[in-house]
């Protein structure tokens, strides 16, 4: 208390400065009607600036609930997305039974039927460990061992297989050769990829014997219950044989563009497994 006596006995003069110097201010304002309008003027531009930065810095508060918001909006928009590409599979798949029936035509020996799939992963970039993924798993009726073709032609193999995918190893992998042949003919031998030109795959272990011409078409043996006989493969561009073999090798361009892979059919073998019991020396 005894401070702020002090201070202000100190400092008397400057308040009695202020003081009149308001009062002056005042009595300028209130008689003089030019003075109040100016003052009046620059009071409310003062304001308006105020109102203006007291709106600016509660807007930039409500940022974060106007982001909350947003993000809502956009998970419910992502979610009537992914309902409406849910819509056109089940709408495609309702179209595609005539690619279907096309393959049933095609292989009639009455073992084989086909399911739709679409491709949601395509790894075929690799050198030695390439690998497809559908969307269509156990739940669909894929298992393993089934083969893969696409409308042009023969894709893979599925190798492994949960409820709602499967994966499927293209013959673009050095580790898959399955057996084929040249259409027309019973010469066959297996094909083999050398990790380097995807449109392109090799025909391996053709007898020296064998007749072919460029321009050949290369199909599947059917010597297996994962591929029916003569699904299409490529066509024969040119012969080589490496220096020691005792066989010819084929250069064959694939018919399926793996690049732009995105519909496949899934080949379903009825008669798999009395074949294979019947290989094996076993009865149903």
């Amino acid at each position: 208390m005894r401070n702020l006596v002090n201070f202000i006995l100190k400092n008397v003069h400057w308040l009695l400065f202020f003081v009149l110097a308001f009062f002056s201010f005042y009595l300028s304002i209130h008689n003089n009607e030019f003075q109040r309008s100016k003052y009046l003027s620059v009071f409310q531009e003062i304001a308006g600036r105020v109102y203006q930065v007291s709106n600016s810095i509660e807007s930039y508060m409500n940022l974060k609930t106007i982001n909350s918001d947003l993000i809502q909006r956009v998970a419910v928009l992502e979610q009537e997305l992914r309902t409406s590409k849910q819509e056109v599979e089940v709408l495609s798949e309702l179209v595609y039974p005539v690619d279907v029936r096309h393959f049933t035509d095609a292989y009639p020996a009455g073992a084989y039927s086909f399911l739709p799939a679409r491709v949601v992963n395509n790894q075929i970039a690799r050198t030695d460990n390439n690998y497809i993924t559908l969307n269509k798993g156990t739940l669909a009726g894929i298992k393993e061992d089934m083969g893969v073709l696409s409308p042009t032609g023969v894709v893979g193999v599925v190798v492994r297989v949960s409820p709602h995918f499967s994966k499927v190893i293209p013959v673009l992998n050095p580790k898959y050769h399955p057996s084929c042949k040249i259409k027309g003919t019973n010469f066959f031998g297996t094909l083999s990829w050398d990790g380097e030109d995807s449109r392109y795959i090799s025909l391996k272990e053709l007898p020296q014997h064998a007749l072919f011409n460029i321009g050949d078409t290369v199909v599947t043996s059917g010597f297996s219950t994962v591929f029916p006989e003569g699904v299409p493969v490529g066509v024969v561009e040119t012969t080589f044989k490496k220096k020691g073999e005792n066989y010819n090798s084929l250069k064959v361009k694939l018919f399926t563009n793996f690049s732009a892979l995105s519909e496949v059919l899934i080949a379903v073998n009825a008669l798999k497994n009395e074949q294979l019991n019947v290989e094996k020396g076993e009865s149903e």
